[in-house]
């Protein structure tokens, strides 16, 4: 079968690159949260959380390790505080939508500038932040990865997370 389509130059863009979320505190909504496994092998969470104001998301991985159970649980009491999640609701179906507060730092990664979670802020702690905003074009660009630029490939779980 032959696809048949009308290429126009016009609607073409060349990809110049992005700039990441800025580094600072912002409001972040989960909007995606899947349960996988790790590429070490251990139960995990993958969190794709939009940005108040961007149209870009940002990663975040929780991933469950029998041997540093106290870490997991940190991490996972962190998301229960920051989005207003009931203690020990692993049900991450009800996650989706919910909105808290982040900490976000940049990083290297393939030669790019990166933006990651630091840590997520406890509800008692997001006052002073504005309040949500919409991205202003989030309807034009949810035919992309979770909006950002054509082309942009996620971070995989290489198992070369801290936490792995």
């Amino acid at each position: 079968m032959a696809i048949s389509w009308n290429f126009n130059a016009n609607d073409y863009e060349e990809n110049t690159g992005f700039k990441p979320i800025p580094i600072g505190e912002h409001r972040v909504r989960i909007a995606s949260a899947e349960e996988t496994t790790s590429s070490g092998g251990n139960p995990m969470i993958k969190l794709v959380l939009d940005v108040s104001g961007y149209n870009s998301t940002i990663w975040h991985y929780v991933v469950f390790m029998a041997d540093n159970q106290k870490l997991t649980n940190q991490k996972l009491g962190e998301i229960f505080n920051s989005f207003g999640i009931p203690q020990g609701n692993l049900n991450t179906a009800s996650w989706v939508g919910k909105v808290g507060a982040a900490k976000v730092k940049h990083e290297p990664y393939n030669g790019e500038t990166s933006a990651k979670i630091a840590y997520f802020i406890s509800k008692d702690r997001q006052d002073k932040l504005p309040a949500w905003v919409e991205p202003s074009n989030k309807a034009e660009v949810t035919g992309q990865a979770s909006g950002l630029p054509s082309g942009f490939t996620p971070v995989p779980d290489s198992g070369n997370l801290p936490w792995n």
